[in-house]
């Protein structure tokens, strides 16, 4: 009994109800509130899966030690799955990592090239970092214009971006055409193909172009356990490429993923059943969104992604602003689309929710 004095059991059971409390607030701090419907930020509110909660409780549990290991063995899942080598992928956390990564390293060497609409967390990153960025338009129809990309390119482009499908507008690219402008392109300069919703393609397989990496054509693809896997809060993501290229990428990646991550990642992984689940919950989600824009006239674009993109015709800024005083967050707006509105797919329920809201705020 020599160390639990009075002063210590009582220490003990301050610090106890204060971590009670902290661990509550924090958890509580994990999902939107009851109050709120959060379709902004194209998560999948069905994952993770539960073969991945599973593997992350038992890592958890073994949390003392470094994740070495677990990340030899997640590039060596991946490697398996997509028929390359582990020295062509490179783990980040989450897709995001790797894309700042490539934007730091290319960075360097010239400016970046991009379609002026995009994903763009790592194109700030690279202007805050001084690098320069260079964007084109999109086409009249909002996609992405790769024979304007192509003869854009010059002595001085390092890396040129394209996500597939696009984001915001999700909107995607013809498999062959985005193949051969690869091709092309990357004889001048690397590209960057940023493949987060490759699983929500109607055909994944076709849209895909890692034939190209396997090729060891001069571009690099990314993925991420963020969307179709349920991970977002996770952060997991992969890089694959050339082994030259995924060396010089993995010298900029600043830090590593969780253990917890990892094991997750690799119990996801091919997890065709949790994968056609989340499709197929997307799909009807993305009917119910689609049908409410539809009902009151509008034209969304289609979409194979888990968001979907439309013109109301007002201010997107205001209406979002109306929209969130009815319980229902979605997308911010994008630079030169200010009345266009992103909505993501959410349980089916806050989606019927939605559909209701939706017509209420814009009808009144």
């Amino acid at each position: 009994m020599g160390n639990f004095t009075r002063r210590g059991v009582l220490t003990a059971a301050i610090s106890g109800a204060a971590a009670a409390t902290l661990t509550g607030n924090v958890w509580s701090r994990t999902t939107p509130p009851p109050s709120l419907i959060r379709l902004s930020s194209n998560e999948n509110p069905y994952g993770p899966s539960p073969a991945a909660l599973k593997a992350a409780r038992e890592t958890a549990a073994r949390g003392a030690y470094y994740s070495w290991d677990l990340r030899t063995a997640f590039r060596d899942v991946i490697a398996d799955g997509e028929g390359v080598d582990r020295g062509n992928v490179v783990i980040s956390t989450g897709s995001n990592e790797a894309l700042c990564a490539a934007a730091a390293a290319w960075g360097k060497e010239g400016h970046i090239l991009a379609p002026s609409l995009t994903y763009s967390s790592h194109l700030m990153y690279a202007r805050r970092s001084g690098v320069s960025v260079k964007t084109l338009p999109l086409r009249s129809d909002l996609a992405i214009d790769l024979a304007a990309m192509a003869d854009a390119v010059t002595d001085d482009t390092s890396l040129v971006y394209v996500c597939n499908p696009n984001n915001p507008t999700g909107l995607p690219l013809d498999g062959a055409e985005l193949r051969e402008f690869c091709r092309e392109v990357g004889k001048r300069a690397t590209v960057l193909v940023d493949e987060a919703y490759n699983e929500l393609a109607e055909d994944p397989s076709a849209a895909t172009v890692m034939d190209l990496v396997k090729n060891d054509e001069n571009v690099i693809v990314t993925r991420t356990f963020s969307k179709v896997y349920g991970m977002a809060g996770m952060r997991m993501g992969y890089a694959m490429g050339r082994s030259d290229l995924m060396e010089k990428l993995r010298s900029y990646v600043m830090s590593w993923p969780s253990a917890i991550a990892l094991a997750a990642g690799i119990a996801s992984y091919g997890d065709d059943e949790f994968v056609a689940f989340s499709r197929k919950q997307i799909d009807d989600g993305r009917q119910i969104v689609n049908d409410c824009f539809r009902q009151h006239g509008l034209s969304p674009l289609p979409s194979s992604s888990n968001f979907v993109y439309v013109d109301i015709g007002r201010s997107a800024a205001e209406f979002g602003r109306q929209m969130q005083n009815s319980g229902v967050q979605i997308g911010r707006v994008f630079a030169g689309y200010p009345n266009h509105i992103r909505v993501s797919m959410g349980r089916l329920e806050d989606l019927r929710a939605f559909s209701r809201i939706f017509g209420e705020v814009y009808t009144a």
